[in-house]
């Protein structure tokens, strides 16, 4: 398989530094150039401080570009890169992958500055694949969705849902690194509120919900009552959800649904089962989850696969009422590996 020469746009952040870990490797990719800020500008990648909790892999040898420098889409159009995979802030991603895109880069986007707009599709691909058309310009999606959307939409294949009310734990890593550094977070010592994070949540929840004519998508419609706090957590969103539905359920019925939630054919980042089902999540034994194991030590670089799982316990049902647990790692699932994984499956998609 030839590999896609591609550009990662973050250098020093956890989804940039997620990107580079995930792409090092890939069997479909090929990391030719790394772009950051202007403080990471003109410097050797490897100095670039690691942030992750895993060792820094063995990453080519690159100067970072500066992300903002007027020559960004000359310098990679020179080197045949074909991809950029962003990890960009939304201030910055605004004007930096339009650039791009207009140079004739596919941009695959874990910002939030183009989720929802037109002509900019938004995908999860167990859930809208028929969201999908030709583009230059893809985003993911937030990552508390993640854990809340796949099980939400598995279940509105049985009876349509009507109302969903969350409540959201979410680890310090959903906000940059700083937090990870920063003793008083760690501590416990953290502001739980998250501004805007319901609101999105909610938005982009009804998007990947709704239907698509002339690739436009109407949201769906449905109640819903969404809470979003930030924890003392270094990493993974656990959601607490009781949804209802128009009919009564079943739960045979409902496992068997939530573990048939699938794509169809195999891809690198594909985990082994969309949900991993257990009696009860357990915050510190389950973040690393392909979908059928538990790993205690990942290694996300050349295990694609591990993360990607959406981890559903507490799962219970009476009549209209379904009431779960999920858990997912809000930088791989919810990012940088949820991100490749739309790249790999739209690259399949549209060949």
């Amino acid at each position: 398989m030839t590999r896609r020469k591609c550009l990662v746009l973050g250098a020093g952040g956890l989804v940039g530094q997620r990107l580079q870990q995930r792409l090092v490797n890939h069997p479909m990719f090929e990391i030719v150039a790394v772009a950051g800020s202007p403080s990471s500008a003109d410097k050797q990648l490897s100095s670039i401080p690691w942030r992750l909790d895993e060792i820094r892999p063995d990453l080519p040898e690159l100067l970072v570009i500066d992300a903002n420098g007027p020559n960004l889409t000359q310098h990679c159009q020179s080197l045949g890169v074909e991809v950029a995979f962003s990890g960009l802030p939304s201030s910055i991603a605004l004007s930096v992958e339009q650039v791009l895109v207009d140079g004739g880069i596919t941009v695959y986007s874990n910002s939030s500055a183009y989720r929802r707009k037109p002509n900019i599709p938004m995908i999860i691909p167990e859930i809208n694949p028929h969201h999908n058309y030709s583009s230059k310009h893809y985003c993911a999606t937030n990552c508390t969705l993640i854990p809340l959307a796949l099980p939400v939409a598995a279940i509105a294949k049985l009876s349509t849902v009507v109302s969903v009310k969350m409540r959201s734990e979410q680890a310090l890593s959903g906000a940059g690194w700083q937090l990870l550094f920063d003793q008083q977070a760690l501590s416990g010592n953290v502001n739980p509120n998250i501004d805007g994070e319901a609101d999105k949540t909610s938005a982009e929840l009804l998007h990947v919900l709704g239907s698509m004519e002339n690739q436009l998508v109407t949201p769906a419609k449905l109640s819903l009552d969404i809470n979003c706090e930030r924890v003392a957590r270094r990493d993974g969103h656990q959601v607490f959800v009781t949804l209802k539905t128009q009919k009564p359920l079943e739960l045979t019925e409902i496992i068997d649904q939530l573990q048939d939630l699938d794509i169809g054919y195999e891809l690198p980042s594909k985990p082994r089962q969309a949900i991993h089902l257990v009696d009860r999540v357990n915050p510190d034994d389950h973040l690393w989850s392909d979908g059928e194991n538990f790993s205690s030590k990942p290694s996300p670089s050349n295990d694609l696969k591990t993360g990607m799982a959406i981890v559903i316990g507490d799962l219970s049902v009476e009549g209209d009422t379904v009431s779960f647990h999920a858990y997912s790692h809000n930088t791989i699932r919810g990012a940088a590996g949820g991100l490749v994984y739309l790249a790999e499956f739209l690259l399949t998609e549209n060949s």
